[in-house]
């Protein structure tokens, strides 16, 4: 029996795979268990009875370590390779698949970290709502540049909608920066 032949016995039997997905799957999991570990050492709830600094890491924490595990365990009970009797050129719905993309954009990665560095560092500076409106222009601007209106409306929107939220229903001060904002 050859390497191939065993590799289909296997896929056909129903066994676990443990592959590179799975791998990745299983040290996402760990690392966001212990995010939620450090999440629940947070307290939840003020003295006064409202939401406290450890609320959102713990949901954060709880849905990661939720999806990690739907996602660990998808990628046991899922062939790595096409069944042998599939077109490689269609997905799964029977459609004709697209040409990936993957790894073919560097330059264009390496601008949004960029800017993602920048953004961290003019945070305080500009304030949160400036900031965020550039951050997100500028990025939508990089990948969506024959939309410029709607750009602006979504960084703009995304921006005041974000302060709003954390400024007025949740109480958490963001920077004001340069714009005079109540």
């Amino acid at each position: 029996m050859t390497a191939v032949e065993a590799e289909r016995a296997t896929a056909g039997s129903g066994g676990l795979r443990v592959g590179p997905r799975t791998v990745f799957f299983g040290v996402l999991l760990v690392l966001l268990a212990a995010y939620l570990q450090l999440a629940m050492g947070m307290e939840w709830r003020t003295a006064a009875g409202r939401i406290g600094p450890g609320f959102f890491p713990r949901v954060i924490g709880a849905l990661g370590v939720a999806l990690a595990l739907v996602a660990l365990v998808q990628s046991l009970r899922a062939p790595e390779a096409a069944a042998p009797d599939t077109d490689p050129d269609t997905g799964a719905d029977g459609e004709e698949a697209g040409e990936a993309e993957l790894g073919r954009h560097p330059r264009t990665m390496a601008v949004v970290v960029g800017a993602s560095a920048v953004f961290a560092a003019a945070f305080v500076t500009l304030g949160a709502v400036l900031a965020c409106a550039l951050f997100l222009f500028g990025c939508l601007w990089l990948l969506n540049r024959p939309r410029p209106v709607l750009n602006t409306l979504v960084s703009v929107g995304l921006a005041l909608g974000l302060y709003l939220l954390f400024e007025t229903l949740l109480g958490a001060g963001l920077p004001a920066g340069v714009l005079p904002l109540p």
